[in-house]
């Protein structure tokens, strides 16, 4: 008799955290042999603030179980604070690093960004 599969999996959103943090050294990497220390640093800037904002958003969202009201808030209070802490480090980030490559620095972040949507159809390749 096989085991039915739960209704929450905790592994996807902990993975795609994973991925996402895995990137980092990646973006670092490419940026630095492309244009050096300044577009690196940038890159890997954007990509620290996409990246924190997941794992807020994946700890808040996941963290309360199978409780399906509970988990609704918490996708709420998850977004909400995930919104709150791109804002708030692109705005701390814009004010006082100096200098800065603001091309980088968004790069790093929609690249990080972009696994929310490569990681899913990863997964979908391998599991069948």
């Amino acid at each position: 008799m096989s085991k039915p599969s739960p209704l929450i999996q905790h592994d996807f959103p902990f993975g795609l955290v994973v991925v996402q943090a895995c990137v980092i050294p990646l973006i670092a990497l490419l940026g630095w042999q492309l244009s050096g220390v300044l577009v690196a640093k940038s890159a890997v800037i954007g990509a620290l603030i996409g990246w924190l904002g997941s794992s807020y958003a994946a700890w808040k969202s996941f963290r309360c179980g199978g409780n399906g009201r509970l988990m609704l808030v918490g996708f709420y209070q998850g977004m909400a604070g995930k919104f709150i802490i791109v804002i708030a480090g692109f705005f701390i980030v814009f004010r006082t690093v100096h200098p800065l490559s603001a091309g980088a620095l968004l790069a790093g972040f929609a690249a990080v960004q972009a696994m929310s949507w490569v990681y899913p159809m990863w997964l979908g390749r391998f599991k069948n």
